[in-house]
């Protein structure tokens, strides 16, 4: 006697995964490995998966739209904790000191002012390309200048807080010394 084809099933089996033509185990794929038949299941069941994936992926891109366009929260810099360590915010304030600038075989490697608002102060840097960036910008922000920065926070038991900058773009300049109103740069949105 020949064996027949589901003698090659699982016993715990059900018939919807079967296939419907060589009744062999074929689980929850639409199409049978060993014959190529439709495995004709419930299409509801397919749409569904087509539906859910559709739906995850238009919500995925309406996140990473709203996260493109939204601002980060502005803050007062006395109301930087260390919860808010790697904390992505904006802050405005004025510059307390003249810059440093660091600088390795000739370029510029890091620059660093400590911004104050009146509540608090924050060191403010930026490292790499962004500090050479700024640093060919129309001039890095000296002392007295009022300024507008976002960036992360890196706040630590030692020393104020700092907030580092992941663009050149994330710093603006809102009035020079002196109270005249600075020009917009090159690329500055709004």
């Amino acid at each position: 006697m020949k064996p027949s084809l589901s003698s090659t099933t699982p016993p715990a089996a059900t018939p919807d995964a079967l296939c419907p033509s060589c009744e062999r185990f074929i689980g929850p794929a639409d199409l049978c490995p060993y014959c190529g038949a439709d495995s004709a299941r419930r299409p509801l069941l397919r749409r569904l998966r087509r539906a859910a994936l559709v739906l995850a992926i238009v919500g995925v891109g309406g996140l990473l739209a709203t996260a493109i366009r939204s601002e980060p929260p502005a803050i007062k810099i006395g109301e930087i904790s260390p919860k808010m360590n790697f904390g992505y915010v904006r802050v405005a304030g004025r510059v307390m000191s003249e810059p440093r600038v660091f600088r390795e075989g000739g370029e510029v490697a890091s620059i660093s002012v400590t911004l104050g608002d009146g509540t608090g102060q924050l060191r403010l840097q930026a490292d790499g390309p962004v500090a050479l960036a700024l640093a060919k910008a129309p001039g890095i922000p000296g002392r007295g200048t009022r300024v507008e920065a976002a960036g992360t926070l890196s706040v630590s038991s030692q020393g104020p807080p700092r907030l580092r900058l992941q663009t050149a773009r994330q710093l603006r300049v809102v009035t020079e010394e002196g109270g005249r109103k600075n020009p917009k740069r090159e690329g500055d949105e709004s």
